[in-house]
């Protein structure tokens, strides 16, 4: 199988991390792939009021996933721990619609700053999706360009946080087509399986109409200046992030959230996988085993016709912990929960 390896990378990087307030655990494996392109990262303020996590699933190369992980979750927790300290008394994230804005401006400015660094690295032909989950005090924000997903499980049934932008769907579907691009095969002229995502500039630069290859490497450093000022429907594939929230003091309590690149979600229906995770934490499972064992399960579904389970694999599970709640603790409960509802007790 072309670009591919004969045998998967197996070895896997497992981060568990059990702190007073915030727990998870991350997996990632290189698999199949020729190399390991997705990149994340977690950052967590010292009272852990403001979390937060990041996927990347690169394309083309390592180098745009890598930098996101590295710049653009801290670029937000920057902004959001700042202005935590210096406002005690009226923090402006109090306000959701602060937070929403802080978000889709982040990943504008990320792209930009991307772009800028075409001197550095090859990016017309790489980009990333990113998907970032912020946690603060009870509201879950899941900001996401591309096809990583965010899921949270409620009493054990799916609740999607995130949106898959694939060039089929018609809102995406509109914004190419107007844009002079067109979609054979689900993909963006031909080539790209996503409608959003960092980087991949030639189809941001489709724009200019009446512009050659020749005319675009010339004049690189003037169209960077209008890149970051061009609204993004005129782009063919555009880095505009969906941004939802989940309030949890106002809505039923999240048992875990799970994040993933499409490298899982190929391989699992969301409720599968909940359903998965559930059936091993009954079990008496840590979420290290739990994620090592899906892992395993991707691999093992792999398909050399259907090119299922052939992908680079991250996922993070955080379970939900109220006040005064150790991690401990929310095993027990949900061992109790689903042995109940299972008839086991």
């Amino acid at each position: 199988m072309g670009n591919f390896l004969s045998h998967p990378i197996e070895e896997k990087e497992i981060d568990y991390k059990n702190y007073e307030k915030i727990s998870y655990c991350i997996g990632s494996m290189q698999g199949y792939r020729l190399s390991m392109e997705d990149a994340h990262n977690v950052l967590i303020n010292e009272d852990q009021s403001i979390i937060v996590f990041g996927v990347f699933d690169g394309h083309g190369g390592d180098q745009c996933s890598k930098y996101l992980a590295e710049n653009l979750p801290k670029y937000i927790f920057k902004r959001l721990n700042h202005h935590h300290k210096s406002h005690k008394n009226q923090n402006p994230w109090s306000n959701p619609q602060n937070v929403i804005h802080l978000l889709k401006n982040s990943f504008f400015k990320l792209d930009h700053d991307l772009y800028s660094k075409q001197h550095q690295f090859d990016l017309i032909n790489c980009g990333s999706t990113g998907i970032i989950i912020v946690i603060i005090n009870s509201i879950i924000y899941v900001a996401n360009t591309g096809d990583s997903r965010c899921i949270i499980s409620i009493k054990g049934k799916p609740k999607t946080l995130s949106f898959d932008h694939k060039p089929n769907n018609m809102s995406e579907r509109v914004r190419i087509e107007n844009s002079n691009g067109y979609i054979i095969n689900n993909r963006v002229n031909e080539i790209l399986a996503l409608s959003r995502a960092f980087g991949d500039f030639k189809f941001k630069l489709q724009f200019l109409q009446n512009t050659r290859n020749e005319y675009l490497q010339k004049n690189m450093n003037n169209l960077n200046k209008k890149l970051i000022h061009l609204p993004p429907e005129l782009f063919q594939v555009t880095v505009e992030p969906d941004v939802l929230l989940y309030d949890y003091k106002v809505q039923n309590l999240p048992e875990f959230i799970v994040i993933a690149c499409d490298g899982i979600w190929d391989c699992f229906k969301n409720g599968q996988l909940i359903q998965l995770i559930r059936d091993k934490l009954v079990l008496g499972w840590r979420l290290n085993k739990i994620v090592e064992h899906i892992l395993n399960t991707s691999l093992s579904l792999s398909n050399h016709f259907t090119g299922v389970g052939y992908d680079n694999m991250t996922i993070i599970i955080i379970p939900i912990q109220v006040e005064g709640q150790s991690l401990d603790d929310w095993y027990k409960l949900m061992i109790n929960r689903i042995a109940n509802e299972k008839g086991l007790n």
